[in-house]
């Protein structure tokens, strides 16, 4: 019996250790906790995390930089490729959503630099506005990239202050360039697309139809915002339980309005239809609805054909994200307008780079006009150093898949199988292929091919147990890396439900019915030995079981 422990120190990465290393071992569940609730003391300690959560690295090397640069040295400084980020930034630190962190825009100082033929836009703030600040580097994803960063300040010397009058009308982009991995990315996710497609005639889409991101929550701000002057003044519409930024973007930058439908299955599609339907007879309408397949941690698939019909009735754009299935599992392209990717995720499968995509439909009856707006409005801000390592980490995509989807599958049955045993903690395991929803999910299964016999359920399953204290138990005794993240070389967990939306008790209870309870730990499946999986989550239940005994934990 193999119980597998984490490898690294407290807050750093699995090995390989590298400073492009986005896992950490950050154990403990009350600690966690902490975080959630504020306090942010442990994070100082960190030496690798989710890039998204915190500028780290080179990332923070050139923001002390050009602070001492343009006079402010000392202040917090943030740094982006799109000036848009001056207007978003100073909407979120006085958005209510801050609430008692919120502060005036005017805290805020906008300065502009050139370094190495790149125009980057500052944003400089007091180090005791950091809780303000927090989301809006993490939530539209478009921070620059620890890649960049290094790229950029082994030029420093070259740094140049751009002057400017008025920061609402900051001075033109310039952007980074792209390399050759950019359109050899392209054709590689436009292969996959179309690798074991159930009808290829519906999979249409060429290299000129992919866009490429800087990160796939970058994919989903940018897409968003285009999308609203598509079609303004409608609703944006989340459906079932997305990845929790998606749903903090959507919530807070909405103007047409916003609306949760929380749930997929068909009572609620039904609700839906009729919401549309209202909608429609007041000469309103969605902008676009957005979900997962499956959702993210729910692991629930919607029923695809039912929402295109929608989105063809009522006009929506529909945008479908497979990040969780991954572009070896699932044929889903044809049903929606547009397919949205974290590549950072199962297609990299290294932990060391972020990147998104976005690929355009060519059969949707909106493409015509999304491929012209797409297309004039697209700049890159993938550096070519992120692109080169996203190519080159997807070049074993089908091996991985495959290991993935047979490690998390195991885990699923195996956790399954305790439900209703006695002394069990576990009461429910939530994964494609246990769901009611498993149909809706086999339905667009991919087809066998020699690269990929078995297409499978994704490398994500969230079991839940019968309280808190079994729940804890579990976490703090289980020796896979306690981590955001999934889709990586290691295997991963998380308190997500706890540490996402336990913190707002009236929506932590608007959620329990729909499958998002505190008591739960989301695992992503890495590639090790499938037995040393099964035998730690077994130490791990074992300290769970003493916890319901009352013995306490081993």
């Amino acid at each position: 019996m193999v119980v597998l422990k984490a490898e690294s120190e407290w807050g750093h990465a699995p090995p390989p250790q590298t400073p492009y290393s986005i896992i950490s071992n950050l154990p403990g569940w009350d600690m966690l906790k902490g975080i959630r609730d504020g306090d942010l003391g442990p994070l100082s300690r960190v030496v690798h995390i989710y890039p998204r959560l915190s500028p780290t690295h080179h990332v923070r090397t050139l923001a002390g930089d050009v602070a001492k640069a343009v006079g402010h040295e000392g202040k917090a400084c943030m740094i982006y490729l799109d000036p848009v980020m001056w207007k978003y930034t100073a909407g979120h630190v006085s958005h209510q959503q801050r609430r008692q962190f919120a502060i005036s825009p005017d805290k805020l100082t906008f300065k502009v630099v050139d370094v190495a033929g790149h125009r980057l836009y500052a944003v400089l703030f007091e180090p005791q506005y950091a809780k303000a600040l927090m989301l809006s580097w993490g939530t539209p994803g478009i921070g620059l990239s620890i890649r960049g960063a290094q790229q950029l300040v082994e030029e420093i010397d070259t740094l140049t202050e751009v002057p400017f009058e008025n920061p609402d009308a900051p001075p033109e982009p310039t952007w980074t360039p792209e390399g050759p991995s950019h359109e050899l990315l392209r054709r590689r996710i436009v292969d996959l697309l179309q690798h074991g497609a159930i009808d290829p005639q519906k999979v249409t889409c060429q290299s000129k139809d992919v866009f490429l991101y800087p990160s796939g929550m970058a994919a989903v701000f940018i897409a968003k915002n285009l999308l609203q002057d598509y079609r303004p003044g409608f609703t944006n519409v989340e459906l079932g339980i997305v990845f929790h930024n998606t749903h903090e973007l959507l919530h807070e930058e909405s103007p047409g309005g916003w609306k949760q439908v929380p749930k997929v299955d068909k009572e609620t599609s039904d609700g839906l239809e009729d919401w549309l339907q209202g909608q429609k007879s007041e000469g309103r309408g969605a902008t676009f609805v957005i979900v997962e397949a499956p959702g993210n941690p729910t692991l629930d698939t919607p029923d695809l054909p039912r929402l295109k019909q929608l989105s063809e009735k009522y006009g929506f754009v529909l945008i479908l994200d497979d990040t969780l299935s991954s572009f070896g599992n699932l044929d889903i392209l044809a049903q929606g307008d547009l397919l949205l990717t974290s590549l950072t995720k199962s297609f990299s499968g290294r932990s060391d780079v972020l990147g998104g995509s976005i690929v355009l439909n060519p059969l949707s009856p909106h493409y015509a006009e999304l491929s012209k707006r797409f297309t004039e409005s697209h700049h890159n801000q993938l550096f070519a150093a992120d692109a080169a390592v996203l190519l080159s980490n997807s070049e074993d995509y089908f091996e991985r898949t495959s290991r993935l989807n047979d490690n998390a599958r195991a885990m699923a049955e195996f956790l399954n199988k305790t439900v209703g045993q006695p002394d069990s903690p576990v009461v429910n395991v939530q994964y494609p292929s246990l769901l009611p929803s498993k149909a809706n999910y086999d339905a667009f299964m991919r087809r066998s091919t020699p690269e990929l016999p078995e297409p499978g359920y994704g490398c994500l399953l969230t079991v839940e147990f019968d309280s808190i204290e079994t729940a804890r138990a579990f976490y703090d005794r289980c020796g896979f890396y306690p981590s955001p993240h999934l889709g990586g070389h290691v295997t991963i967990m998380l308190a997500y439900n706890m540490f996402m939306f336990g913190k707002d008790k009236d929506e932590a209870a608007a959620l329990r019915p729909c499958g998002i309870r505190e008591e739960s730990v989301r695992i992503s499946a890495g590639l090790e030995d499938k037995q040393d999986l099964l035998d730690t989550l077994q130490d791990a239940l074992n300290a769970a079981v003493e916890v319901k005994k009352g013995g306490g934990t081993q």
